[in-house]
């Protein structure tokens, strides 16, 4: 069996809610997502502590799995699971990223006005 059937496979499963298919889709994509947050901060200069890494590591599998796993379900196979999965990390991570620094831009302008 190919990577992409045992892909296929455990993200089916994923979409059946079969027993440990989310703990193994976890396991199988942990290290895809780690890498695709540390190049997207990299490349964007902004350094992470270990803790808001781990923070943003659990956020990305959060909105994967949220709404019925909405996000895999889009999935249309016109390319590989891991090469999907890339790209939606990196736009998961940068929304997350653009969010905290407005927030923290409203913050910071509501300090220095009241």
């Amino acid at each position: 069996m190919s990577i992409a059937e045992l892909d296929h496979e455990l993200l089916t499963r994923c979409l059946n809610k079969k027993n440990r298919a989310w703990e193994d889709f976890v396991d199988r994509f942990l290290g895809l997502v780690l890498h695709v947050i540390d190049a997207t901060v990299s490349v964007r200069d902004i350094q992470l502590s270990i803790e808001d890494r781990n923070r943003l590591c659990e956020n990305v599998f959060a909105a994967l799995g949220h709404d019925n796993y909405r996000l895999l379900r889009n999935f249309r196979e016109r390319s590989s699971l891991t090469t999907y999965l890339s790209v939606v990390v990196r736009r998961i991570v940068v929304r997350i990223l653009l969010n905290q620094i407005s927030s923290e831009r409203f913050e910071s302008s509501y300090r220095v006005n009241t």
